[in-house]
């Protein structure tokens, strides 16, 4: 076995298994020590979390500086800039305005924060925004009276969104008994089966990674 295929494939599965089996012993075994090694465990991941965000955003500016240079148009160079120029300004503020002695940033100072709410806020409203255009427009493309299927979704949502309008439930009142039993069970059985079957598919991936047989685990790069 030589030392590359044990660093990519062995050490992150004798990882996972080392990390998961307290995990689920505690589940079934009331015990401190397990209470502390899955707290140290949490702790941990939520350190090495930080750390793969930090380098992600490394990664982020690596690839914008990259396509500038591809592309080398005013337009390009003037983006990379505000990107670089705003992410300083954020960590500039966040030391300037944090209690460095006690080892706090700023980050609930009221600079910071109104940077927060002036810019980022704004663009997570704007994306927001985006994805629920594309949701309707994906919507129109699909509720069609192409199938029986397509047809029974495309009346229920009818008659869900047009029970939600006075306008129509005044002269309809029917309307809105009809949307209540569509609501609260076929509505309610589908989301039912979309749970059980994201649960049973993260217990067979959880299983997998312990076995050593999930590649996208342990073995991406081959």
């Amino acid at each position: 076995m030589s030392t590359r295929n044990f660093l990519r494939r062995d050490l992150p599965l004798i990882l996972i298994v080392l990390f998961a089996v307290p995990n689920i012993i505690y589940r079934f075994v009331a015990d401190d020590t397990l209470k502390n090694i899955n707290t140290t465990i949490g702790m941990w991941s939520s350190t090495i979390s930080m750390i793969a965000w930090g380098l992600g955003m490394v990664y982020l500016f690596q690839g914008e500086y990259h396509n500038m240079k591809m592309r080398n148009t005013n337009t390009q160079k003037f983006l990379f800039g505000v990107l670089v120029g705003f992410s300083l300004l954020l960590i500039g503020l966040a030391f300037m305005y944090g209690d460095l002695a006690n080892g706090k940033l700023g980050l609930g100072s009221a600079e910071l924060q109104w940077w927060y709410t002036a810019f980022y806020r704004a663009q997570s409203t704007s994306f927001y925004g985006l994805m629920f255009l594309y949701l309707m427009s994906a919507s129109y493309r699909m509720l069609r009276f192409r199938s029986i299927e397509a047809s029974v979704l495309m009346l229920s949502g009818m008659i869900y969104i047009v029970a939600q309008a006075s306008i129509f439930t005044i002269y309809m009142p029917w309307l809105v008994p009809i949307s209540d039993w569509l609501y609260s069970y076929p509505n309610r059985a589908a989301t039912t089966a979309a749970v059980m079957a994201i649960a049973f598919g993260s217990i067979l991936i959880g299983v997998r990674q312990l076995m050593g047989r999930e590649r996208t685990a342990v073995d991406v790069a081959s």
